[in-house]
């Protein structure tokens, strides 16, 4: 007999699908209400769900120990409400609870992400033995693993698929949920500052788009040598992608080596590990990366993980990442293969934009001329994720009036892009044109200050315009700012020393 214990509060959105999946296969339902306000509970009385009110009390915990004290099957299977059994796993579920076996399963909890086309898989035990002494532990991010392995229950992996929906969120929706944990998160970390709560911590203000926090807990959570690998990897990556933004390439390629050797099938960490790499001239190194990134990512997209938490790009995200990476490496052979791969995955189906897409990458791979009747055309195929790869080619695409007028273009429609402003302005400062290129990097520099090649951009023009004033402010800033980093300091020692010469 299968019990599914759920915990649910206003989930009218999502709960019908979730219990629908496993009508049929679980035998009771024992549903906790926090609090509902809308139509949660009439949907889980028409699947005949058992019924239990509880107190929030802001431990996530208490809640599901509390579902668990009503369950009355010899197994428990837990969802949440925006989770859906998969089809192909009804049979295999019923299989592994059809034995006597006291032994806990892990499944693949797959998050889909059709926003920012990064879904990700992670192993949680889902399925396990009803036994009274099992509980679950932790206000928020609660596991049962614990429990589990002090009572000697052992933990395997099954091929069981559990689909999340919950996180098919825009960034505005990520960053609400992840305000709404992180009270409980740090309160929790102040009675239980573990690793685990350190790393959880550190997604949170990576999410909350806190680097400085983010950083702070991911570097506590490294130090713990039984943080579970894939943690460590995903802290590392982190890591390592902020030291390499303020050009720290050395203590980031260190870091992403430690990312990759914890966990060598990620593909974020590959495709960081490349770019890191090819700002180091080790090209072979980085050619060998990207090509790992889609090979390991194209297998995952087909079949199971064995990591138990890994992120990945859609098939046609990771081409445009690996492709930018091959611009950057100037290697036309390995740009055509992920660009013929490109083709042949968008002319699947008939998309118009894709065409348009197509189009525009020959024209400027060839430098061609983009006439103005179709700059608009070109512009509403450019998207988040083939923006950067459009980037690298324009800095190679050699009809300046045609580049300055999609630049200029690009750059109103991603207003927040300091990238973008940064190619804008040396276009334009090559071309002589100081104050245009001023108000590119000065905007840039106010989207993003961390940025250290904003500043080293900004000086170059303020030293043609002989503005000593604003060069003194971004030298100090920069010493503040980038303090750690030596050889960011040594290359603003040379700039004193050039303009003491002057």
């Amino acid at each position: 007999m299968i019990s599914l214990s759920m915990i649910v509060k206003n989930e009218e959105k999502y709960l019908r699908d979730c219990l629908e999946s496993v009508k049929g296969v679980v035998d009771e339902i024992i549903l906790v209400d926090t609090g509902s306000k809308d139509s949660t509970l009439l949907i889980a009385q028409e699947y005949g769900a058992k019924i239990f009110n509880f107190e929030w009390i802001n431990d996530f915990s208490a809640a599901r120990n509390y579902s668990l004290s009503q369950c009355t099957g010899n197994w428990i299977l837990y969802l949440d409400a925006d989770e859906r059994l998969s089809a192909k796993s009804r049979n295999h579920l019923k299989l592994l609870t059809s034995k006597n076996d006291k032994i806990a399963y892990y499944c693949q909890v797959c998050s889909i992400d059709e926003v920012n086309s990064r879904p990700s898989i992670m192993s949680y035990v889902r399925l396990f033995p009803n036994e009274e002494s099992l509980k679950f532990e932790g206000a928020i991010h609660e596991q049962i693993e614990y429990s589990l392995q002090r009572n000697k229950i052992p933990i395997i992996k099954s091929s069981i698929e559990i689909l999340h929906v919950g996180y098919n969120l825009n960034n505005d929706g990520l960053i609400l949920k992840a305000k709404r944990n992180l009270d409980i998160l740090l309160s929790e970390y102040s009675e239980n500052n573990s690793s685990y709560y350190a790393f959880q911590l550190g997604q949170t203000y990576g999410i909350l788009e806190n680097k400085k926090d983010a950083v702070k807990y991911f570097q506590i959570a490294v130090q713990d040598h039984s943080l579970k690998p894939e943690y460590k990897s995903t802290a590392y990556r982190y890591l390592s992608i902020d030291l390499a933004e303020k050009q720290d390439w050395i203590n980031a390629l260190e870091f992403i080596d430690e990312s990759i050797r914890n966990d060598a099938n990620q593909p974020l960490a590959l495709l960081a590990a490349s770019q890191i790499y090819l700002k180091l001239s080790r090209f072979a190194d980085a050619e060998s990366l990207c090509r790992k990134a889609y090979e390991v990512n194209s297998k995952l997209l087909k079949e199971s993980s064995h990591s138990n938490q890994v992120i990945l790009l859609s098939k046609q995200d990771i081409l445009y990442n690996c492709m930018n990476i091959a611009i950057m490496l100037q290697n036309a052979s390995l740009f055509n293969y992920f660009y013929k791969e490109l083709g042949n995955f968008n002319f699947k189906s008939p998309d118009a934009q894709k065409n348009i897409e197509m189009k525009l990458f020959d024209i400027l791979l060839n430098n061609k001329i983009i006439e103005k009747n179709n700059l608009q055309e070109f512009l509403e195929c450019i998207n988040k994720n083939n923006l950067n790869v459009f980037i690298s080619i324009l800095e190679r695409y050699n009809i300046m009036d045609s580049k300055i007028l999609i630049l200029n273009a690009i750059s109103v429609k991603f207003p927040r892009n300091s990238i973008i402003l940064n190619k804008l302005g040396l276009v334009l400062s090559n071309l002589k044109k100081i104050e245009e290129a001023e108000l590119a990097f000065e905007k840039s520099f106010e989207i993003n200050p961390d940025d250290p090649s904003t500043v080293f951009y900004l000086i170059s023009i303020y030293l043609q315009k002989n503005n000593f004033q604003r060069i003194n402010f971004l030298i100090e800033f920069a010493k503040n700012k980038f303090s750690d980093i030596p050889a960011i300091i040594e290359k603003l020692s040379t700039v004193e020393q050039k303009i003491s010469a002057r």
